[in-house]
């Protein structure tokens, strides 16, 4: 079964995992339609919030590269770049600031560009038309 991302007006996401598309729309929409009337969003009664984007992945997106690898040509380029993006103006990089984003790499999850951006790395396999959304 397929993961989706969903991307609300908020900003936050969620991933659930849906038998198809059309389930999926069912879920978010009925999702989406309590927030447009004002209501909970679920059982603990937070608001409902609109959805915005919904992604959709073949596998779940945070199982982006489980062994935690790359090939040494990706990571000496990487290296390279975050060294170079972190030096000061005396060329000198902090090694503790440098090692966590060396860990970065390999983490699923990135800080989104964009409010109604992905927050994993994954590339999506398609995104979703709502029915809701205006044109």
């Amino acid at each position: 079964m397929p993961f989706y991302e969903v991307i609300y007006e908020t900003g936050r996401q969620s991933v659930g995992q849906y038998e198809n598309d059309e389930e999926a729309l069912a879920a978010t929409g009925a999702h989406h339609d309590r927030a447009v009337n004002g209501l909970p969003g679920g059982p603990v009664g937070a608001p409902a919030e609109r959805v915005k984007r919904i992604l959709k992945y073949d596998k779940h997106p945070g199982d982006w590269n489980p062994t935690n690898t790359l090939s040494k040509d990706v990571l000496m380029k990487e290296l390279d770049e975050l060294a170079t993006a972190m030096a000061d103006e005396n060329g000198v990089v902090h090694v503790g600031q440098f090692a966590m984003e060396v860990r970065n790499l390999t983490h699923p999850m990135v800080q989104p560009e964009g409010s109604f951006d992905s927050q994993y790395k994954m590339k999506e396999a398609a995104e979703l038309k709502l029915p809701w959304a205006k044109e």
